[in-house]
């Protein structure tokens, strides 16, 4: 049939009949792929659906993946930033020679809202002690008040029942710097003929019955009001610590 094919003529009878069947086929070949096409459509279509879905599962997962990488990246970039500040108040010559701190991480806030307490992961195993003054990066963040083993709770300057002895720097005007049920810090018993101005520094003075040695920093004069009937002046005072975002925080040791 090839030696026919080839060796016929174009118009030979094997090329007519090749063309005969083509024009009976043409018709079928072209009527099945118009009503294959569908089905074939719908095929790529649902093949293409799953494709597409197992890619946007994989570009989820690289997506989760790198937000998980970029937060961690945060964490730890702000927990060296607090260490750092936390090192460099640990390094100041306010506190006495040969006296021990000890670094722990708050794990526990207070539930109750008029008081302000933490619990943090240090206790009388490290040499925790009540009363043993609590620092952070920015300040003082408070005093023991209670400890076990291998835990301390914290009473914060903030709380209604927090009293420190304090004085304004430069000037040294003292008093005693009381929390609140708000939260907010004020500087009591200045005397009205000591001067103090707003942005003037607010430091634990370190007075003999205090349990605080001198010099940690504590906030900044925020307002000053000055009333003829009052004795004393109304002292505001802005923390420096952030009390909402603590972490990592130091027991120094009496």
């Amino acid at each position: 049939m090839l030696t026919l094919y080839f060796s016929s003529s174009g118009g030979g009878l094997v090329h007519r009949a090749q063309e005969t069947g083509m024009r009976i086929v043409a018709p079928l070949q072209s009527g099945s792929a118009r009503a294959v096409k569908p089905f074939r459509d719908a095929w790529n279509w649902v093949g293409d659906l799953f494709a597409a879905k197992s890619e946007n599962a994989s570009l989820r997962k690289q997506v989760d993946q790198l937000r998980a990488g970029a937060a961690d990246d945060v964490t730890i970039a702000d927990q060296n930033t607090e260490l750092r500040q936390l090192l460099r108040m640990s390094g100041e010559t306010i506190y006495p020679k040969g006296v021990q701190r000890v670094f722990s991480r708050v794990i526990a806030r207070s539930t109750v809202a008029w008081y302000s307490t933490v619990t943090i992961d240090v206790g009388s195993d490290q040499g925790v002690r009540v009363y043993d003054a609590v620092v952070n990066g920015q300040g003082l963040v408070g005093r023991v008040t209670a400890i076990t083993g291998n835990s301390a709770q914290v009473t914060l300057l903030t709380d209604q029942q927090s009293f420190v002895d304090a004085m304004v720097v430069p000037g040294r005007a003292d008093g005693v710097l009381a929390g609140s049920v708000t939260g907010d810090l004020t500087l009591q018993y200045v005397d009205k003929d000591q001067a103090v101005k707003v942005g003037q520094y607010v430091v634990t003075s370190g007075m003999k019955s205090s349990i605080f040695v001198r010099g940690i920093p504590i906030g900044v004069v925020e307002n000053v009001g000055n009333q003829d009937v009052e004795l004393y002046q109304d002292i505001a005072v802005r923390p420096l610590v952030d009390f909402h975002r603590l972490d990592l925080v130091m027991v120094v040791l009496e």
